[in-house]
């Protein structure tokens, strides 16, 4: 009987249960990088060649020499300064007067020819095309020894915009060697994807739309700002309170020194609920989104800043943080013990709702199994007695 009554009474547990579930979005951060490269070549017959060079030169002689500047990464600005050599000081030696060729998108400023265009990765653009030995040279001028060194520098598009009008059109920038491997792996922002996270009725379980909220990003540059928002939705018959929390887990020092200097804010239908960095080391723990009723949706808004002052030293890093949420669903028809998820980690999260209420803390309506034990032997200890003193009665007269 004591089995049989403790058996009714814990089934009835179910009709308190909660229905719950987690989802977790693994978003991936990042940086690009500034990655180009110079090349030589000359005109042989109409045909281009890999510069070689003659090894004498005539005066008044026309040599085909093309510098050529490829960007193989993020979109970039370009520059080029030309240093000319000759061994005999005290004897003319080449200038820019005698190089032609130049477009008209070069500009000279002080010591650097500047391209005015943005360069696009996989772009090219050639500096010059020739140069020209003067025709007065004379015999004084031989077995002089002349070179020509070209320099090429970039600096990202993003977030930057040369003042061609200056004397220094990209102001006092420090040019840092690159930490790259040759081809950067860089790639650039796909077409943009609605971000959604959505209780759903069918499924009956949490569901995000795509896997990663940060794709519409693509590679990140120092100074740039993104935004996105996320379309939360309960389309169950039920009413449901979801939560989220971040987590940095499974990343190294060098990741979370990125994640550390990123900014983020998180907005709740408008209403900000975080501002820190990416890491989120105050949303760690459950912080609740709100009852969605029935039909129900909301905007979760959030916006990522990276630093201006990054440099060479971050390009290429990548990183990742997850983003969980988690939805409890009273169910009003009552729920069968199956159906509660007594091993929830939010089962006694202690949460506030984006207006800093205090909400409860979250409960599964399950009861455990030191609590099931306490009320069976309860139960089973109270019953004995009574079956004693009934069997007593039955004996007597």
């Amino acid at each position: 009987m004591a089995a049989v009554l403790a058996a009714a009474l814990l089934g009835l547990t179910g009709t308190y249960g909660f229905f719950s579930d987690t989802l977790k979005v693994t978003n991936h951060i990042a940086l690009g990088d500034v990655n180009i490269g110079l090349r030589e070549f000359e005109k042989k017959g109409g045909t281009e060649v890999a510069y070689q060079g003659p090894e004498t030169i005539l005066p008044g002689a026309v040599l085909s020499k093309i510098p050529r500047i490829t960007n193989y990464a993020m979109p970039c600005w370009v520059r080029a300064r030309i240093i000319f050599e000759n061994q005999s000081s005290g004897m003319e030696g080449l200038d820019d007067s005698m190089l032609s060729g130049f477009t008209k998108n070069w500009v000279r400023r002080g010591e650097y020819y500047y391209y005015t265009e943005i360069l696009k990765k996989k772009e090219s653009v050639d500096l010059f095309q020739s140069v020209t030995i003067p025709a007065s040279w004379t015999e004084e001028h031989e077995n002089q020894k002349l070179g020509i060194t070209v320099q090429a520098e970039a600096i990202q598009a993003a977030n930057f915009q040369p003042d061609f009008s200056a004397m220094s059109p990209w102001g006092n920038q420090t040019i840092q060697k690159c930490v790259h491997e040759q081809d950067g792996t860089a790639v650039c922002s796909q077409e943009k994807t609605k971000l959604s996270v959505e209780f759903n009725g069918e499924a009956h379980r949490l569901m995000a739309a795509p896997g990663d909220f940060f794709s519409n990003m693509g590679t990140a540059m120092p100074g740039d700002v993104f935004e996105d928002s996320i379309a939360v939705s309960n389309t169950t018959e039920n009413e449901a309170e979801i939560f989220f929390r971040t987590s940095v887990e499974g990343q190294d020092s060098r990741q979370k020194e990125l994640l550390k200097g990123i900014r983020l804010k998180v907005y709740l239908n408008e209403k900000q609920v975080y501002s820190g960095t990416l890491d989120s080391p105050g949303l760690e723990k459950d912080h609740s989104l709100g009852v969605y009723q029935p039909q129900q949706k909301g905007s979760l808004k959030f916006a990522l800043e990276i630093p201006e002052k990054w440099d060479n030293a971050y390009a290429l890093r990548e990183a990742a943080v997850h983003w969980i949420f988690t939805v409890n669903e009273k169910d009003g028809e009552g729920a069968s013990e199956k159906d509660v998820d007594t091993d929830s980690s939010f089962s006694d999260a202690s949460v506030k709702d984006p207006g800093g209420k205090a909400v409860q803390n979250v409960k599964t309506g399950d009861i455990s199994a030191i609590e099931r034990a306490i009320f069976i032997f309860l139960v089973s200890g109270a019953m004995v007695p009574a079956v004693l003193i009934y069997r007593k009665r039955r004996r007597k007269p």
